[in-house]
């Protein structure tokens, strides 16, 4: 009897220690986003592979918490800064489909337009950025990114002369 008590209490120990702790994995992640808000990212990938794993993890451990589609956005937003677009896509994907009501999934359509601009995949990142203007016109974004639409892969000088001659032909027309 006293082996099986003792082997149960192993048990619930062992379970304690391995329970996901909410609120110590939210501080680590905190403190983890301020450290890496004062360095250079992409000098630092060990940093910023240990803050992508913290955000994992976290939405691993709490699926169905508020912070998880919030967490996995941001880890998205570090894979497109380390040029890991790919890795973005894939995470806002996940958002998309797992969340449906998360608070700024418009966000998450733009962000994946984003990475997809970011990886030089400029038809992806038409259609990502064409989807989110049509279905969140409202959104503080979409109005910049209708405009935006029509440059998408243009170098900066191609940009800058179509600018030009739209705004030469806007000139003339009201002339």
């Amino acid at each position: 009897m006293k082996k099986i008590l003792t082997l149960i209490a192993g048990v619930v120990l062992m379970a304690a220690c391995s329970t996901p702790d909410r609120e110590k994995e939210i501080k680590a992640i905190a403190e983890h986003e301020q450290m890496l808000s004062a360095i250079d990212v992409s000098s630092d990938d060990k940093a910023a592979m240990d803050m992508l794993a913290m955000y994992r993890q976290f939405a691993a451990h709490f699926p169905e918490d508020s912070l998880a589609p919030a967490y996995m956005t941001r880890a998205a937003d570090l894979c497109i800064n380390l040029g890991k677009s790919d890795d973005a896509v894939e995470l806002l994907d996940s958002v998309i489909s797992q969340y449906p009501g998360y608070e700024d999934i418009a966000g998450c359509y733009f962000l994946k337009g984003y990475a997809y601009e970011s990886a030089e995949q400029y038809e992806e990142a038409k259609e990502a950025y064409t989807y989110f203007v049509e279905n969140y016109p409202d959104h503080y974004l979409a109005a910049d990114t209708k405009v935006m639409l029509n440059y998408i892969g243009m170098s900066p000088e191609a940009m800058f002369d179509a600018i030009m001659a739209n705004a030469t032909d806007q000139n003339l027309a009201q002339e």
